[in-house]
């Protein structure tokens, strides 16, 4: 659901030049030196090899002219020592190329974008939970509704939405909650920063429904009254979230974990923005490294 990204129409056109290595290698210098983050530092240096491949091993004159195939050879193609490249280093090629093509044919430099059918596998040792997919989070989202009335499910699958994790879920106060807004503070952990986060439309639709069956909106919004240590509380929601997962038949994946929604939710940030920093603002993520690792971008592998 990526939204388009606003910032490229700040970049200078190319001229007349749709050669491959003159244009990737000029974004490449233009996004350095106008969106100097880490990622995208990482992102700028990717191009011109991308170009330098296309022009040098696939004789591509002009970028009109580029392929699927022909993109696929660049993400596939060996390491500088002759060994394969990793799933990792194939998916940041990847997404090096899908921004640079969708970037060109924004500012109408060329006329088709080849990434779009451009589908990659699994990684071979996913490291953590991976996020959901737009569908999954929808099965999720049908499964949440239990027996008439109870709501408790459906607010703590739509603070995972807002980016909580099972730690911060059991804190939420009505309070915290801004349904005219649309968002909701979270308080954050010894590992995750506090922020504001946004709710998703029907986030905020599922909250509302909780909030209004309370009655004393002092009390957190799930499992008020609990007695029970940070642990059991954090063991509680993570509980379920897990129950929600294999209710909506997504538990027989060993990769979805009740943090595969908050991953979702970083997931729509990155491919809004294309910014790693934006992702880890949203996630209270303490590193880039971490928001990068919670998505499954390996943002630093450039080989």
């Amino acid at each position: 659901m990526a939204k388009g990204i606003s910032e490229p129409k700040q970049i200078e056109r190319f001229g007349a030049s749709t050669s491959p290595l003159i244009v990737l290698t000029h974004l490449g210098f233009e996004l350095h030196n106008l969106y100097s983050t880490q990622f995208n530092v990482s992102l700028a240096r990717l191009l011109p090899k991308l170009g330098n491949y296309l022009e040098k091993a696939r004789n591509v004159a002009d970028l009109n002219c580029a392929t699927e195939a022909d993109v696929r050879a660049w993400v596939d193609a060996p390491l500088r020592d002759g060994r394969s490249p990793s799933v990792s280093t194939r998916r940041n090629r990847r997404a090096a190329a899908r921004f640079a093509f969708r970037l060109l044919r924004q500012q109408g430099i060329v006329g088709h974008d080849p990434t779009l059918d451009l589908v990659l596998p699994h990684r071979d040792k996913y490291k953590g939970a991976r996020p959901l997919s737009d569908a999954e989070i929808l099965a999720g989202r049908a499964a949440s509704y239990t027996a008439f009335g109870d709501t408790l499910r459906q607010a703590v699958w739509a603070l995972a939405e807002a980016t909580a994790t099972t730690h911060e879920i059991p804190y939420v106060t009505p309070e915290e909650v801004d349904l005219v807004e649309g968002s909701v503070w979270l308080g954050g952990t010894a590992n995750v920063e506090s922020r504001v986060s946004p709710l998703t439309d029907w986030g905020v639709q599922a909250l509302r429904r909780r909030i209004k069956t309370m009655e004393d909106k002092s009390l957190t919004l799930v499992f008020a009254g609990s007695a029970a240590a940070p642990a059991s509380k954090q063991a509680r929601a993570a509980t379920v979230l897990s129950r929600t997962l294999r209710e909506a038949g997504l538990s027989t994946d060993p990769r979805v974990k009740p943090s595969s929604i908050r991953a979702w939710a970083g997931l729509q940030v990155f491919q809004t923005t294309q910014r790693i920093d934006k992702v880890a603002l949203a996630l209270g993520s303490k590193t880039l490294d971490n928001a990068a690792a919670i998505i499954g971008f390996d943002w630093q592998d450039n080989r």
